[in-house]
């Protein structure tokens, strides 16, 4: 299945991939090396001991304001080297960052063409496991239903590995060993096996993963890509395959630091390594977000699909005698609002999935 969905790349409009392509930018070779943060800890990591001293012994001596470099504004210096260099691995955070952290999104699930289903997960809860299994009732009765669109590019603060096993019980076969947690000073991970679930899915799998794709989904993606021979598309995802801890350290200041990091069956890691998709297709935060946001009102997915061309004048028109621009330019002339004044939100990604997926059908009947 991988390959073909690889060959089928070529088929694309050449414009689709162009438009998906991101931009490169050079770094100019003349730059000097402050300011560029690679080269300058390249620098920083020759240095020993004694000449890390020396230079802060210097810069709170000779600096030409070295009177404001005391202890407190080097140690808060420190602070905001180190956890740079962490990465992921740490961060300072508030109360109101915690929440912006948490995903505003529920599950979603939607039959988006006759083969082909959509799941959304939002929140990667225990309600979330309950829907899923109610969708998945419902799409392994249906023989039509042939592949499934797994949406894995939703925010996850912190890390329930609980809950990624169910959903991944889902997909693997029981007594299967999925990941494990290792923690500094125990000898022995804790493993996480797959269970016998009464609703699975053993179909054609593809996944969409982003730059928001939380820990929870990394962990899913990771699994599913190393067993399934599924298709991964979106963009790379940041690493988190951590266990967090929370800990106050001052007014509305909140340290999060990785006490525990997951790895895959063979001891793989994806911490601040994450997914690399198969095919790479940015698709613009806002525009996922909107969509995500519009169907949980009541929208349907395929409305950001499949979309709606404006009417306009052609022979079959000229033929029957009629106009079917009239409407448009009637609003327009009494300065009304029309369906087509703004652009149409577009989910690059899933657009690009679904085209490949029916692009596959065909071709599949071709052969026969």
């Amino acid at each position: 299945m991988m390959r073909r969905f690889l060959i089928l790349i070529a088929f694309l409009p050449a414009c689709l991939l162009a438009i998906d392509e991101p931009e490169k930018t050079t770094e100019p070779e003349s730059s000097p090396e402050a300011d560029n943060p690679l080269k300058l800890r390249e620098m920083i990591d020759t240095l020993d001991q004694s000449s890390l001293q020396e230079a802060f012994r210097l810069l709170t001596k000779d600096y030409i304001n070295h009177e404001d470099l005391d202890p407190l504004a080097i140690n808060r210096a420190a602070m905001q080297g180190l956890l740079a260099r962490l990465d992921f691995g740490a961060m300072l955070l508030t109360e109101k960052s915690l929440d912006a952290r948490k995903s505003p999104f529920r599950f979603y699930s939607e039959l988006v063409t006759d083969n082909t289903a959509y799941i959304r997960f939002g929140r990667f809860n225990k309600p979330g496991v309950d829907a899923l299994d109610k969708s998945l009732e419902i799409y392994s009765k249906n023989e039509k239903i042939k592949n499934l669109i797994l949406d894995l590019r939703s925010p996850q603060a912190q890390a329930d590995f609980a809950i990624a096993s169910e959903i991944l019980s889902r997909f693997r076969p029981p007594n299967e060993l999925l990941f494990k947690i290792r923690r500094p000073g125990q000898d022995r991970p804790t493993l996480f096996i797959s269970k016998l679930m009464d609703h699975t899915w053993s179909g054609k799998l593809v996944l969409l993963v982003d730059r928001e794709t939380g820990n929870v989904g990394e962990i899913i993606a990771g699994v599913l890509k190393r067993h399934n021979d599924c298709l991964v598309i979106g963009e790379k995802t940041p690493g988190l395959t951590v266990e967090y801890r929370d800990v106050p350290i001052g007014e509305d200041r909140i340290l999060r630091y990785a006490i525990a990091e997951v790895v895959l069956e063979d001891d793989s890691s994806l911490f601040q390594k994450g997914i690399t998709p198969d095919i790479e297709t940015p698709t613009p935060l806002e525009s996922k977000r909107a969509i995500f946001r519009e169907t949980q009102n009541g929208k349907e997915l395929t409305e950001f699909l499949f979309q709606r061309q404006r009417p306009r004048m052609n022979e079959a028109a000229l033929v029957a005698g009629t106009d079917p621009e009239i409407d448009y330019y009637l609003l327009r002339s009494n300065n009304k609002p029309t369906p087509w004044d703004k652009p149409p939100l577009q989910d690059r990604a899933l657009q690009q999935t679904v085209d490949m997926l029916r692009m596959n059908q065909f071709l599949s009947a071709e052969e026969k």
